[in-house]
C-alpha cells in the first residue's frame, strides 16, 4: 500500500534553533521526537535563501536560475512540473494548506485542492531593481524595525493565518478518511502544509512567550560584522534592512532573539496536532511526516537578521523525515543535501516514475566515486532516502555531492554562488572577494581562508566547478532583464481594473445540507466495532 506523505513546512525556520540539531535552549518536543524516531539530515541546505525562488526550487527539483524564479516577485511557468504534478499523476490526492508564495496566475501548482489563501499577495510587487542604490529603499523590504519591535502580540496576520492553516490541516486529515470510506479504498494523499511563522515580525503569543521566562536563550555567538573589505555582501543586506544607521541593544537582541524561539516553540504546537490527529484517524502507521523550511535565519549573527545571506544560519535547514521502518531508514546523516531533493523524496514514497534524465545523473558511480565530472554540478535532487543508503554503506562520502546555493535577488547587485563541498563553503560574487569557510575547523564561518597559500588549488578548482556551470554575465543579463520586463508587466496591470492573481478559498458546502441524514452519516467518523453502552 502507497503511503500517505504531510510535508510540514515552516518559513524561516532555522536548523540551529530546534533542539533536534542541538539547541539546548529551544522547546520543541514534537519536532525532537520525530527525530528521534526518523531519519535527520544536519547538513540540509536552501537551494537560495529566500521564500518564493526557494519554494519554486523546492517543488520542482531544479535551481532557481534554470527554472527563471530569481526573487519574491517571479513567476515560474504553470508548464514546469513540481512534485505535485508527478503525485497527482501516480493517483495521490494533493492538498496545499497555507503558504507556498506562488508568484503569477497558477496557485494551485499541481495541486488538486488548496484549502487556504496565502499570506503575501501573488502580484510582481516585489521586484528588485539592480541598478538601484540600495539606500534608495523599496517599500518591501526587510526592515530592522521587526527587531526593534519584537515582542507578544494578542493577534497578527501571522497567527490569524497560521491558526487557520492549522484548523484546514486537521480538518482535511478528517475529510481524508471521509472520502476514503465513501470511496471504499484507501487513497494514498500528499499534504503540504505551510506556515508563516516563525517568519519575523517576531510576534509570539503570550503562551510561547512565557515558556522562555526561565529558559537562557543564548546571545548571538560572533555579533561583530565582517569587514566590509572582507564581506561586502553583509553590508548591503545591513544597508539595505537598515541596520547601517541603528544597532539594536543587547536587550532589544535578546528580546528579539526569544521571540524567534517561542515562535519555533508555537510551530511545535501544530506539528503536535497533526502527529496527533494522524494517530488518532488510525494514518499514522503508513505516513511518511517530513519537517522543513524554506531557509533559516541569521538572529543577529554577524549583526544579520533573517535570511539573504550564503552563511549557515541563513542558508541550513531543518530537514527530518519520519515514516514506517522499512521506508525511512533510521539514523542521522552528514551528508550535505539541499531541497532539491524532496522532489525525488516523493517520488520514490510514491512509486511515482521520474525524470529519466534525473535518474541517469544520478546513477551510482562504482567505488563510491564522484556521480559527476570534476568540472559538472548535479543538475537534479537525489532522494534523501538513497542519500541516506548510500551514507550509511558508505557508498557516497560528503565530497562525492556538491549542494549550490544561489542569491539573485534584492541586497546584492550582481549574481553570487556558494558551493558546498565536503567540509569547505565557496562563495563567489562578481566585485567582491572570494570566500571559502573550512566548516569542519571553522563552524561559525569567522576566518575566510580564500587567499591562504594552501588553499590556492582548492579555490582554483571550486571557481572552475562553477565557471563550468554558470556563465555569470549571462546570468547577470537575464536577471536584469527580467526585473525590468516585470516592472513594466507589474506598473501596467495598475493601470485601470486590477485583477490580483491571489488564491480565495471557494465557500465550502458543509455541514447539513440537502441530504439531512445522509450529510450527518458522512461527517461521521468512528471505529468500525459500535460502542458498547453503559449503564
Amino acid at each position: 500500500m502507497k503511503p500517505n506523505i504531510v510535508v510540514i513546512q515552516a518559513d524561516q525556520m532555522a536548523a540551529q534553533a530546534l533542539g533536534a540539531y542541538g539547541d539546548k535552549a529551544a522547546l520543541t518536543p514534537n519536532i525532537d521526537a520525530l527525530a528521534a524516531d526518523g531519519a535527520v539530515f544536519d547538513r540540509a541546505y536552501c537551494n537560495t535563501p529566500l521564500c518564493a525562488p526557494s519554494r519554486a526550487s523546492m517543488m520542482t527539483g531544479r535551481m532557481p536560475s534554470e527554472i527563471g524564479c530569481y526573487d519574491n516577485g517571479d513567476d515560474f511557468g504553470a508548464s514546469t512540473p513540481t512534485f505535485a504534478h508527478h503525485l497527482r499523476a501516480a493517483d495521490y490526492h494533493t492538498a496545499l494548506v497555507g503558504r507556498m508564495h506562488f508568484i503569477g496566475p497558477d496557485q494551485h501548482h499541481g495541486f488538486e485542492q488548496r484549502l487556504t489563501t496565502d499570506v503575501y499577495p501573488a502580484d510582481m510587487d516585489m521586484v528588485p531593481d539592480w541598478q538601484r542604490d540600495l539606500g534608495d529603499r523599496l517599500q518591501w523590504y526587510h526592515d530592522a524595525d521587526a527587531v526593534f519591535t519584537a515582542g507578544v502580540s494578542k493577534a497578527t496576520v501571522q497567527q490569524d493565518f497560521d491558526d487557520e492553516v492549522g484548523f484546514h490541516t486537521l480538518r482535511h486529515l478528517n475529510d481524508r478518511v471521509r472520502a476514503n470510506r465513501a470511496a471504499g479504498e484507501d487513497i494514498p494523499f500528499l499534504m503540504v502544509t505551510s506556515f508563516i511563522h516563525p517568519h519575523d515580525p517576531y510576534e509570539p503569543p503570550q503562551e510561547h512567550w512565557d515558556r522562555f521566562a526561565d529558559v537562557d536563550i543564548p546571545d548571538p555567538a560572533h555579533p561583530q560584522v565582517p569587514s566590509p573589505e572582507e564581506d561586502p555582501h553583509s553590508h548591503r543586506l545591513r544597508a539595505m534592512s537598515g541596520f547601517d544607521r541603528r544597532e539594536p541593544t543587547l536587550d532589544e537582541v535578546r528580546r528579539a532573539r526569544r521571540s524567534y524561539y517561542a515562535a519555533v516553540s508555537y510551530i511545535d504546537d501544530h506539528v503536535g496536532r497533526i502527529r496527533e490527529r494522524l494517530e488518532t484517524l488510525g494514518l499514522l502507521e503508513n505516513t511518511v511526516i517530513i519537517v522543513t523550511s524554506d531557509h533559516g535565519d541569521m538572529l543577529g549573527e554577524k549583526g544579520l537578521w533573517y535570511k539573504m545571506s550564503p552563511y549557515e544560519e541563513s542558508s541550513r535547514v531543518p530537514m527530518i523525515v519520519y515514516g514506517p521502518e522499512h521506508l525511512v531508514p533510521r539514523g542521522r546523516y552528514t551528508n550535505p543535501v539541499s531541497l532539491l531533493d524532496l522532489m525525488p523524496t516523493l517520488l520514490e514514497l510514491a512509486g511515482a516514475p521520474g525524470d529519466p534524465a534525473a535518474a541517469r545523473d544520478q546513477d551510482p558511480a562504482p567505488g563510491g566515486e564522484r556521480t559527476t565530472g570534476e568540472g559538472d554540478l548535479p543538475r537534479y535532487g537525489m532522494s534523501l532516502l538513497e542519500s541516506a543508503r548510500r551514507e550509511a554503506d558508505g557508498r557516497a562520502g560528503p565530497e562525492d555531492r556538491d549542494v549550490v546555493i544561489e542569491y539573485l535577488a534584492e541586497g546584492t547587485l550582481r549574481p553570487q554562488l556558494s558551493l558546498v563541498r565536503g567540509q569547505y563553503k565557496y562563495v563567489i560574487c562578481p566585485g567582491d572577494p572570494d570566500q571559502l569557510f573550512d566548516l569542519a575547523a571553522d563552524p561559525k564561518e569567522l576566518t575566510n581562508v580564500a587567499e591562504r597559500p594552501e588553499h590556492a588549488e582548492l579555490v582554483s578548482r571550486l571557481r572552475g566547478v562553477l565557471e563550468n556551470q554558470y556563465d555569470l554575465a549571462a546570468l547577470e543579463e537575464d536577471v536584469l532583464a527580467s526585473q525590468a520586463r516585470r516592472r513594466l508587466v507589474a506598473g501596467a496591470l495598475q493601470h485601470g481594473t486590477a485583477r490580483p492573481w491571489d488564491f480565495v478559498p471557494d465557500a465550502t458546502q458543509r455541514y447539513v445540507r440537502g441530504d439531512f441524514w445522509g450529510a450527518l452519516q458522512f461527517g461521521q467518523i468512528r471505529d468500525a466495532a459500535p460502542m458498547e453502552e453503559t449503564s
